[in-house]
């Protein structure tokens, strides 16, 4: 099950599992010291995409509108259930939610994933950056 909730609405246990998740993988496993804990998680308009399984986290990501259109990012599956289809039902949720907002959806992809999120219509465009020492690529979804 997929829920959709602001920060202010998650538990203080579900909120923990939200973060432990994010630094587990992003920090540990992807070994990338940075501030993964931001503003924008807390944001009124901020929303969490949370996968559990009964009360384990399996995966999430995070959306929220922005001047020009929405933002889907702080996407991360739990490495027990890769391969599973649930960033598939993750992504999806996201992209159904963010069609409230007008504009197109942004994403700042990991470069190794552009032919994934290009699988749900997102567009490459500009140049490869580094992020945190890892190279991402802006994508954007059209509307």
């Amino acid at each position: 099950m997929i829920a959709i909730s602001p920060l202010a609405q998650l538990t203080a246990l579900q909120t923990h599992a939200l973060f432990k998740l994010r630094v587990d993988v992003f920090v540990v496993e992807q070994q990338c010291p940075f501030a993964e804990i931001d503003d924008i998680d807390a944001h009124p308009d901020t929303r969490h995409l949370l996968a559990w399984d009964d009360s384990e986290l399996l995966g999430c990501a995070r959306v929220f509108p922005t001047d020009s259109g929405s933002r889907f990012g702080r996407f991360v599956v739990d490495p027990a259930a890769r391969g599973t289809g649930l960033g598939h039902d993750i992504m999806r949720t996201g992209i159904d939610y963010t069609r409230r907002f007008p504009g197109d959806l942004v994403i700042e992809a990991q470069s190794g994933l552009v032919g994934y999120y290009a699988g749900f219509g997102f567009v490459a465009e500009g140049e490869e950056v580094l992020d945190a020492g890892i190279p991402h690529v802006t994508m954007r979804l059209a509307r």
